[in-house]
């Protein structure tokens, strides 16, 4: 068992135990190598266990966890590594400031419905994203849950969690907490949020086994108690759990999650829909400024903005009176990789030529566009249109200086989210870019409504990229947005225009 001060493969010092649970204690540590802080997993096997019994649940967790490094999504704790040393497993993971789900309730009471259906929706939104990317999690429940003390919502335990039900750790549940002193409850009780089909541990976790357990929490947010699942009877039809407890605006949305039978739980957008009708919640606190040249200050919420608005065309808004709300560390890995524009199809196609032609702001900066698309110039920003609908580019920029680029597009990710259908993350990274500090992303989704400025259309699935530079002067928002259809037909044109730019005029 670990200690306070212990340095763990020369670079995790442990700080202090946050918590203890079935799969071991939970430290607050300090990443020495790149100076930030993190929480670290320490994996407490059972003693006793055979050889081959201990070899196969540590590769078995690593596993789990490597495949939860690749997520990167603002309702997800993230996982930064996986470590062994001496015949111990750590995991590494980003270190959220945080009140647990079933803390908070068992301090405050249940929660409204709106603040129930918000917190649980958004941890939806997490195990949307996991369940696309082929990562299941095996031990949702209020624990895992947590609400941060900026309001921002996290799914923990991705990896370790799929392990959670095996019986060697169940002789761990009745410890109790080193931080807190608490109980292991049986809201805490893995065992009491598990879904019914899963009664073998080593099998797969499915999909559907995660969201009967995301009911279950939105059951204990409101009612103050887990659901109790009635117990099956020879030759009787086995029934669903009696959510006539919780609120009656709740019991359907419950009633669906908790089907006893997998397939009559709903989809994904069908559970995020229903809770979604629900009032949304608080505006989330006001936003430090981070310091900059000027009164000049830079606003990242322009996704939720612009989706609102009927276009997702870009995500920030400059104004000089807006505040930045970019300054929280991003929750990934900060290394910087070389600048990868979006790689090729497999398959070959017919690229479209359009000319480009230099545009010089009076703003001081340089950029290329197609010659044939229609060039709106805003106080900040100038965008331009295909006029046959098929692409659109906008370059944002504001003398803003310090910003962070990744925990930009982070907060932007967060904001379009839950605004738009069928979204697909297919990167978000920092990048090497000679003009300053840089960041891309690039995604898909599905639009919900019409949007006369940017030609986008209601129903159609577009393909966009965007990259956010900043320099010593100023800071740059450039987005390019296709129909899904022609992405690869107009991505050299994507190329030669990201290349083309230049914060200064040539």
């Amino acid at each position: 068992m670990g200690s306070p001060g212990q340095l763990v493969v020369k670079r995790y010092r442990l700080v202090r135990a946050l918590g203890q649970g079935n799969t071991g204690i939970v430290w607050e540590g300090h990443d020495d190598l790149l100076d930030r802080p993190v929480a670290v997993r320490e994996v407490l096997l059972p003693a006793g266990l055979r050889e081959s019994r201990l070899t196969a649940l540590q590769q078995r967790i690593a596993r789990e966890s490597r495949q939860a490094e690749r997520l990167r999504h603002p309702g997800i704790a993230a996982v930064f590594d996986v470590a062994e040393e001496d015949d111990t497993l750590y995991v590494v993971m980003e270190l959220a400031r945080s009140r647990s789900l079933d803390g908070i309730v068992a301090s405050d009471g249940p929660l409204e419905v709106p603040k129930a259906a918000y917190v649980i929706r958004t941890a939806l939104a997490a195990l949307t994203v996991a369940h696309a990317a082929g990562v299941r999690h095996g031990d949702v429940r209020p624990a895992n849950i947590l609400v941060g003390h900026d309001g921002r919502v996290v799914l923990a335990d991705f990896g370790v969690g799929a392990v959670a039900a095996d019986p060697v750790f169940a002789k761990r549940v009745g410890e109790r907490s080193p931080a807190h002193g608490e109980s292991w409850s049986s809201a805490r009780s893995a065992a009491t949020f598990r879904a019914p089909e899963r009664t073998d541990p080593d099998a797969p976790v499915r999909e559907t086994a995660d969201l009967w357990s995301l009911g279950a929490s939105l059951y204990f947010a409101v009612t103050g108690k887990p659901p109790v699942l009635p117990q099956e009877k020879p030759r009787t039809p086995a029934k669903d759990v009696e959510v006539s407890a919780a609120p009656e605006e709740l019991r359907p949305v419950l009633a669906a999650l908790l089907a006893r039978d997998p397939k009559r739980r709903p989809s994904h957008e069908t559970a995020d829909r229903m809770l979604a009708a629900f009032e949304p919640p608080p505006a989330p606190p006001e936003p430090k400024p981070v310091r900059g040249s000027g009164r000049m200050r830079f606003i990242a919420v322009g996704a939720a903005v612009v989706v609102i608005a009927g276009a997702v065309s870009g995500w920030a808004l400059l104004r000089p009176e807006s505040t930045v709300i970019t300054t929280r560390t991003a929750a990934t890995d900060p290394t910087t990789a070389p600048v990868v524009l979006p790689s090729p199809s497999p398959s070959p196609v017919e690229a479209l030529r359009f000319k480009l032609i230099p545009y010089d702001s009076p703003a001081g900066w340089h950029a290329m566009a197609p010659r044939t698309w229609k060039r709106t110039v805003g106080e900040y920003s100038v965008w331009w249109v295909d006029p046959r609908r098929r692409g659109h580019l906008s370059i944002e920029v504001t003398n803003q200086v310090g910003t962070d680029p990744l925990a930009a597009l982070h907060e932007a990710e967060a904001f379009l989210y839950p605004n738009v259908e069928a979204y697909t993350k297919l990167r978000l990274k920092t990048v090497g870019s000679k003009l300053g500090s840089a960041a891309d992303w690039e995604f898909t989704w599905r639009q919900v409504r019409n949007a006369r400025d940017t030609h986008l259309v209601k129903g159609e699935t577009y393909h966009q990229y965007r990259r956010v530079i900043s320099t010593e002067t100023t800071t740059t928002v450039l987005t390019w947005t296709t129909t899904a259809a022609e992405w690869e037909r107009m991505r050299p044109t994507l190329l030669r225009v990201f290349r083309a730019y230049s914060p200064t005029q040539i």
